[in-house]
């Protein structure tokens, strides 16, 4: 006798499979500024690097890393010509300083105090390559914020961000750690966004811990109740 299936858990399959689309390789790049919001439990860490492994298109150029409280040496399969900028504070330095020489394991480290010198970095990654396929990923954005002086000088730092990968047409996922930081510069930052991708964990009944997600696409006025992630597909640990 065949089992029918509710419009409820129709409707939930059909949401959730429009997510999971978006979390396939280069389903992304056609939009300009993503931000990828996580809250409780969910890894900045495995989130940054699902996304290099799984979403990020294979392309001749490897995406620029703009990287903040995820060090270099945490994310696995960096590519050598990678362009890596590490936006952190080192012995309170504030000046642009290199890590491991050049080549693999190669990173700009940038204080985040110096707003400058991390605009010019993206511009000159944006600028070096003609290939407008390459992506930039990072979740700097969490030090900015934390090292910013006031919120209008974020905001015009945003907004600088925003127009410059808009009119390079690149695509510059970033991720931000959605509760450390004040509600209003976390929607700030969602304000700027052509999609936003939202990661939650929550209890099960047995105590065990899942990840929710839902998308606000702003870009094709698309949004999305929040939906469990497929066991199969669940590229987040739940585990910070």
């Amino acid at each position: 006798m065949p089992i029918k299936t509710s419009s409820s858990q129709t409707k939930t399959t059909a949401i959730r499979s429009r997510e999971d689309r978006l979390l396939i390789r280069g389903a992304l790049d056609q939009y300009r500024l993503v931000i990828a919001c996580v809250r409780g439990n969910v890894s900045v860490r495995e989130t940054m690097s699902r996304l290099l492994h799984d979403v990020v298109p294979e392309t001749e150029q490897p995406p620029v890393l703009v990287l903040g409280p995820t060090a270099p040496e945490d994310l696995t399969g960096i590519s050598p010509n990678a362009k890596v900028g590490w936006v952190t504070f080192v012995d309170g330095n504030t000046q642009a300083q290199t890590q491991g020489g050049s080549g693999p394991g190669y990173a700009q480290v940038i204080s985040p105090d110096n707003l400058l010198e991390v605009n010019l970095f993206i511009e000159q990654a944006a600028n070096s390559s003609e290939d407008s396929s390459q992506l930039i990923l990072g979740d700097f954005l969490d030090n900015i914020i934390k090292s910013s002086s006031s919120p209008e000088s974020f905001y015009s730092f945003l907004c600088q961000l925003a127009s410059r990968v808009k009119m390079k047409k690149r695509t510059a996922v970033l991720v931000i750690k959605e509760d450390i930081h004040d509600r209003s510069i976390v929607e700030m930052v969602k304000r700027f966004a052509d999609i936003v991708l939202e990661f939650r964990d929550q209890e099960q009944d047995e105590g065990t811990l899942s990840v929710e997600m839902r998308t606000l696409n702003f870009a094709d006025n698309i949004y999305s109740r929040w939906v469990p992630f497929p066991e199969g597909l669940k590229p987040l640990s739940a585990n910070c």
